[in-house]
């Protein structure tokens, strides 16, 4: 069983950065040396161009898309971002370049195709045999990011009080509940549109977590902020509403919720959002990019989609045992994959799943593949 530790920061926003600095200081200078063999990296680069100057022209290239927008519009985001740099004894160009990671990996390049991943799923009250909402993830990711996690508390100043998981270098949530039971996930999807402001939605997820007191806030919030790239965000509040918002870095749909259940994987579901998808991606064999036919990137999402369906369907009420059960399976034939809920893929696998209670403010989370770990339980208290 891999371990799950809990931090805790307290205090402004540049005061819980230096703190978080500080607590995964080793983790970020081990992100240092590893970077340059970050798959979403390793796309960027020249094979001819040395990997110190690639590192610098990258660090100022990230420096350059995000640290205005950053500032300007997420101001107590952005001094977080200061502390963490200041905390972890690196500079902040650094730091920027390590939240553009979240972005690069969600952008189509020749990987992308078996990047995509995550499976999130909803319920409502009705649906649940406890009657309260209950909200989980898998979340899947590259395994060259397995040693970041990191889980944690925080408590800002003049904000809500929020709980969740990120990764270490990041200044902002991936998943999270927050004093007031509101609970998100997302999943990355890919689309043509291009940023006109470059905000990792870690971030953006991080101020909504800390100013958003229910679901209907937090979809007002994220269709209304500056950020870039593409995602499915499901809410779920303390008074068990549920509520799926499509996004790109300029249009935003909701998808509706049909018998007070959701399952979200990597692709849109409204028609607004299906317009600007991307369908289809490039394999690339020796230098001339050549496209396959019948290689989508929706193959993962939709078997993923259909399996959990149909693991969903029936009657009966949903417990939590029925929810770990959907997020272990490894599909009809029990075969784990890079298709499967439970992924196992060199490309990308389940590196995180959590489920949550937002009418207890609880969080159960575990490290790796749900088929071979075990839940903790944090809550928020009062």
């Amino acid at each position: 069983m891999v371990n799950v530790v809990l931090q805790a920061f307290s205090g402004s926003h540049y005061e819980i950065g230096v703190q978080q600095g500080q607590a995964v200081r080793e983790l970020l200078q081990k992100t240092l040396r590893q970077i340059q063999n970050f798959e979403a990296l390793k796309q960027m680069k020249s094979k001819l161009l040395p990997t110190p100057l690639f590192l610098a022209l990258a660090k100022r290239r990230a420096d350059k898309l995000f640290r205005d927008d950053i500032f300007e519009h997420y101001p107590k985001q952005a001094q977080r971002l200061r502390g963490l740099a200041e905390g972890a004894g690196v500079s902040i160009s650094t730091i920027l370049l390590m939240q553009s990671l979240e972005l690069l990996i969600g952008q189509k390049s020749e990987s992308s195709y078996h990047l995509q991943a995550c499976t999130s799923l909803g319920f409502r009250p009705k649906r649940t045999a406890t009657e309260e909402a209950i909200l989980a993830k898998n979340f899947d990711y590259p395994p060259e990011y397995l040693a970041f996690h990191l889980t944690c508390l925080t408590k800002p100043t003049g904000g809500f009080q929020t709980l969740g998981c990120t990764m270490a270098p990041l200044s902002g949530m991936l998943e999270g509940v927050n004093e007031h039971g509101l609970a998100v996930t997302y999943n990355y999807t890919y689309t043509t549109d291009k940023p006109e402001h470059f905000v990792p939605f870690s971030i953006v997820l991080q101020e909504m977590l800390e100013t958003c007191k229910n679901s209907d806030e937090a979809v007002k919030f994220v269709t209304q902020a500056k950020r870039a790239g593409s995602a499915l965000f499901t809410f779920a509040d303390i008074e068990g509403d549920i509520k799926v918002v499509e996004t790109s870095s300029n249009h935003a749909s909701v998808r509706e919720v049909v018998d007070d259940q959701i399952v979200v994987t990597n692709h849109y579901d409204t028609p607004e959002m299906q317009k600007i998808e991307v369908l289809h991606t490039a394999v690339y064999s020796g230098k001339a990019p050549k496209a396959l036919h019948g290689i989508r990137v929706h193959e993962s999402s939709e078997l993923r989609l259909k399996r959990a369906q149909e693991l969903l369907k029936g009657k009966a009420k949903i417990d939590e045992n029925k929810i770990a059960e959907v997020l272990r399976d490894h599909g009809r034939e029990n075969k784990p994959s890079m298709m499967t809920i439970c992924r196992h893929s060199e490309f990308a696998s389940t590196l995180r799943s959590v489920i949550f209670h937002p009418n207890r403010k609880i969080m159960k989370v575990l490290y790796g593949n749900p088929c071979e770990n075990e839940y903790v339980e944090f809550a928020l208290k009062e």
